[in-house]
């Protein structure tokens, strides 16, 4: 495979490999900041603001990701609003998993005993004292095999961007692949380098729940 590793092939391999794992890490974050206030909203509210959130819930787990990416990249600019590969990819991509994180940490917080935010209250705290320090670590240490598998769904799902020209992994391995015909080769490296991130977060994970074991054991 000494042909992969030519100048001009690993550095477009390398350079398509750095936008998937900063597209990754984007959506990733940005998924769920945006999803644990709209849980803990969805605890706290009823009527209109609930069945919003559960609206948009619902459309962004039924539209397929691709849909959303095409209707973002291709069907924006019939109405003038034009976006670029990038943006229209994390936009699409943090709209769809966001609505999967938010769901998992509603189910976290659903799995707390309701007395919890009572006694919190009791002791004192402020609603919002209580969400931090009692509610929110909880509801991340139910939800948190739920939000890792997410994060590697995400990661994969980041090969959708290469159908709206985002120059990604999978588009790279597509342009090498039409260059050399060695489409076992080239696919069995970008897979290696698939399975690395995910890999990352797989040890990422366990060293959260070692934590929360840790932490179990010191009570």
């Amino acid at each position: 495979m000494a042909w992969l590793l030519e100048p001009g092939r690993i550095g477009l391999l390398m350079h398509a490999f750095l936008l998937t794992l900063m597209i990754s890490a984007a959506v990733i974050v940005a998924s769920n900041l945006i999803a644990l206030p709209l849980a803990i909203r969805m605890q706290r509210s009823t009527g209109r603001v609930r069945r919003i959130i559960l609206a948009y819930s619902f459309f962004a787990r039924a539209v397929p990701v691709l849909a959303l990416l095409f209707g973002l990249y291709y069907g924006l600019p019939r109405l003038g609003i034009f976006l670029e590969p990038v943006p229209s990819a994390l936009i699409g991509l943090i709209f769809a998993s966001t609505a999967y994180n938010l769901e998992f940490l509603r189910s976290g917080f659903e799995s707390l005993p309701k007395g919890q935010i009572e006694a919190a209250l009791a002791l004192g705290l402020s609603p919002w004292r209580s969400y931090r320090t009692v509610l929110i670590p909880q509801a991340y240490a139910a939800a948190g095999p739920a939000l890792f598998s997410n994060a590697i769904q995400m990661v994969k799902g980041s090969s959708l961007a290469s159908l709206v020209a985002v120059d990604e992994l999978t588009a790279a391995s597509t342009t090498l692949v039409a260059e050399t015909y060695r489409a076992i080769e080239v696919l069995t490296f970008v897979g290696a380098l698939y399975a690395l991130i995910a890999t990352a977060i797989i040890g990422l994970q366990w060293l959260y729940e070692r934590s929360l074991l840790w932490q179990h054991v010191r009570k």
